[in-house]
């Protein structure tokens, strides 16, 4: 079996395996479709005439579609992308808009494919248990599920996403990432695309 056929059989799996996120019961679900290959490539440190590197084909931070789904008791969002293979490093972060202010998701995955998660709010990291997610390349995507309890029992939400993955550096004077907005077709640094509210199920 080859590599790709290989992934191609566990994406068939792949909704089993989000059984291991809790899935809201009754909850009110949202898909949210972004056009593939609207990734770009952000210098992070970079001088004006410094050369950025070229975009990846595919580019790890291609978002294509995200889901999300609002429960009585959990908030899940699974962000699909077009291509994670071979992805060192990546980063997700679902933005979580409610009436009582922003929440912040941040899913990053290293060397070894090790997941980490926390939930930030107004610069500061919040205790969260039951927070969960999972970065699966095979099935080209990323899984959050947030308890309510830790937004504050919001009635809505709004769901923002963006990936991020960093690109080999061609520069000395350049550190750039392949960045993507999963409800815009542009990345716009200091804010972030947003979908309808979604209220509790």
């Amino acid at each position: 079996m080859s590599h790709r056929l290989g992934r191609r059989v566990l994406g068939l799996l792949a909704p089993l395996t989000l059984l291991l996120l809790p899935a809201p019961a009754h909850a009110e679900r949202v898909v949210t479709h972004d056009p593939a290959g609207d990734a770009t490539v952000v210098g992070w440190l970079a001088e004006e005439d410094a050369e950025l590197p070229p975009m990846p084909d595919p580019s790890p931070a291609d978002i294509v579609r995200t889901v999300a789904a609002h429960g009585e008791r959990r908030l899940a969002v699974t962000v699909h992308f077009h291509d994670l293979a071979d992805v060192r490093k990546h980063s997700t972060r679902v933005f979580v808009q409610t009436a009582a202010g922003w929440f912040d998701v941040d899913v990053r995955a290293g060397e070894g494919r090790r997941t980490r998660v926390m939930l930030v709010r107004r610069g500061e990291r919040l205790d969260c248990r039951g927070l969960r997610a999972r970065f699966d390349a095979d099935a080209d995507l990323v899984a959050v599920s947030v308890p309510t309890a830790c937004l504050a029992a919001p009635r809505w939400v709004r769901v923002g996403v963006t990936a991020a993955a960093p690109l080999p550096m061609t520069d000395p004077a350049v550190l750039a990432s392949t960045v993507d907005d999963g409800h815009r077709d542009t990345v716009r640094l200091r804010r972030v695309g947003t979908g309808p509210r979604i209220r509790r199920g």
